[in-house]
């Protein structure tokens, strides 16, 4: 009979743990209430108890440990251990500490009852997870402890950048603290697998790597995760297991080379992996305007009104987003002092501005500079110099600039080459001359240099015969 040979005898028994240890819970805690129980009529029963709960104590505390061989170790199952070897000593110094009974064999079973709570609560932590106590408590409860049981499941995906979305990060991380990380953490490793740090994950475990980067039908998580439920080897052993479009993102990102700083591409993510997403994440992944990702809260009516009675007409660029548009109201005047108002009210909201051929010199466009979020700038026909368009590339997002019908020259392109993030820039007009302008564009190969028509002189030519 070679399976014999095969057996794991002391994990078999270890595996008992979980039963035996409520033995002793609920036996000691008997002996212990019986101790306040008056008179000595019960002295015999609370004998017996105490007999036998350091019986339960010891066998549940051997096999506990035999168990624990299981798991590669950690700070919480090394104390879980040692505490429930200190509670099986107690039990059975019990046996004769309490046998006078009174005060000091009530005081024993208190100090008894406490190591034992504690004891329980490590190996709760063990089996369910730090959280189990506050999971599915009272939301004031959950709120006493700090406990965001939503935090990890629910994200609002419309407010981030789509370039920008970490796969791992994002999707399997949290997949694996909702199912996996209780039983493989910095505290307790099955199988010496840890689950709940990246470098862990690629580190493997007794078995070896989880991971076969490129390779997910080699890959042993992805195995894991896909096998039937009643599969003994089936992860996670316990509760639901990973829904489909989770095991697909994990197929996914191991296909794509396992690579924990990936990130999600509007473009070259399959479709089918899109409307997984789309589906139950509600996360359109498109490359979004700079406008859709703006976070700012949302301009307060009363200043609004206050801009408006400044002449400045207000249009939202984000039905669901607080972005926006701001030009002067038709056939009105700037009011003195507008723009540093539109700066101080709406500094963060602002990201379509049009001054457009309004008598605007570089003093008067100096609080351009503290609009962080503005996105396009239309200064066509004002009276600006080089010292506006210098002042100008501190601004992070600034991807418009229209200069059309200015006096600004060549020497503009010494700061608009250290402008971060402009993509289109219109120089009808101006004083730019056609190389400088070639010569910028040839540079910055990702920006459209828009210099417009230029009409050209007629050649008179003479008819000779």
């Amino acid at each position: 009979m070679p399976h014999l040979f095969l057996a794991d005898y002391g994990l078999f028994i270890g595996r008992f743990h979980p039963i035996l240890v409520h033995l002793p819970i609920g036996i000691l805690l008997l002996a212990v209430l019986l101790e306040w129980w008056p008179g000595d009529k019960l002295r015999p029963a609370i004998r017996v108890a105490w007999v036998v709960g350091a019986l339960a104590a010891v066998t549940a505390a051997g096999a506990g440990w035999l168990l624990a061989a299981e798991s590669s170790g950690g700070d919480t199952l090394f104390w879980h251990r040692w505490l429930g070897v200190g509670v099986a000593v107690l039990a059975v110094a019990g046996v004769w500490i309490t046998r006078p009974g009174g005060s000091s064999a009530k005081g024993y079973g208190i100090l008894t009852v406490l190591l034992l709570s504690v004891t329980g609560h490590q190996g709760g932590n063990l089996t369910h997870g730090e959280a189990y106590l506050v999971e599915h408590a009272p939301v004031a409860l959950q709120t006493i402890a700090g406990y965001d049981g939503n935090a990890k499941n629910h994200r609002d995906w419309s407010k981030v950048n789509t370039d920008s979305i970490n796969l791992y990060a994002g999707f399997l991380q949290p997949a694996l603290a909702t199912s996996c990380t209780r039983c493989h953490n910095a505290e307790k490793q099955n199988g010496g697998l840890r689950l709940d740090h990246p470098h862990a994950v690629y580190a493997g475990g007794e078995g070896g790597s989880i991971i076969a980067p490129g390779n997910p039908l080699e890959s042993e998580w992805f195995r894991r995760v896909t096998l039937p439920q009643d599969n003994a080897k089936s992860m996670p052993p316990s509760g639901e297991g990973w829904d489909y479009t989770t095991i697909k993102l994990l197929e996914y990102w191991i296909a794509s080379g396992a690579d924990t700083l990936m990130r999600l591409s509007p473009t070259e993510t399959p479709p089918e992996i899109k409307t997984l997403l789309l589906r139950d994440y509600n996360l359109e992944l498109r490359t979004k305007l700079f406008v859709e990702t703006v976070t700012a809260p949302a301009l307060a009516p009363e200043k609004r009104a206050a801009l408006q009675d400044l002449n400045w007409s207000i249009s939202n660029l984000n039905p669901k987003g607080s972005s926006l548009a701001i030009k002067v109201s038709a056939g009105e005047q700037l009011a003195a002092g507008a723009l540093e108002q539109l700066v101080a009210m709406a500094q963060e909201q602002v990201c379509y501005l049009d001054l457009g051929k309004l008598p605007l010199q570089d003093a008067d466009l100096t609080p351009l500079a503290g609009l962080p979020n503005l996105n396009r700038l239309r200064l066509n026909g004002t009276e600006l110099t080089e010292a506006t368009v210098a002042r100008l590339k501190s601004l992070p997002h600034l991807e418009s600039l229209n200069l059309y019908g200015t006096s600004v020259g060549d020497a503009i392109f010494e700061h608009l080459q250290d402008y971060p993030a402009l993509k289109r820039l219109y120089l009808w007009q101006t004083q730019v001359s056609p190389e400088a302008a070639a010569a910028f564009a040839k540079a910055n190969p990702h920006l459209l240099v828009d210099t417009g028509f230029r009409f050209i002189p007629a050649t008179t030519q003479s008819n000779t015969k």
